[in-house]
């Protein structure tokens, strides 16, 4: 198997998993007022999302 889809699946699944168990900061830092959780949640999700753009197109192409 191709070593670009292996890593870069599992980089995916680490991303993914991350921001599904940092969605519950953020809105624990919505519920209590807090904006520390609620910026550092909306970061997490944001390097994820460039992760995906950028793990994806050479996941694809490696196929």
């Amino acid at each position: 198997m191709n070593a670009n889809i292996t890593w870069g699946g599992a980089g995916l699944v680490l991303a993914l998993a991350g921001t599904a168990f940092v969605i519950s900061e953020i809105q624990h830092g919505i519920e209590v007022g807090n904006p520390l959780p609620v910026a550092y949640g909306g970061a997490v999700v944001l390097a994820t999302v460039i992760a995906v753009l950028l793990i994806v197109p050479s996941m694809r192409s490696s196929s």
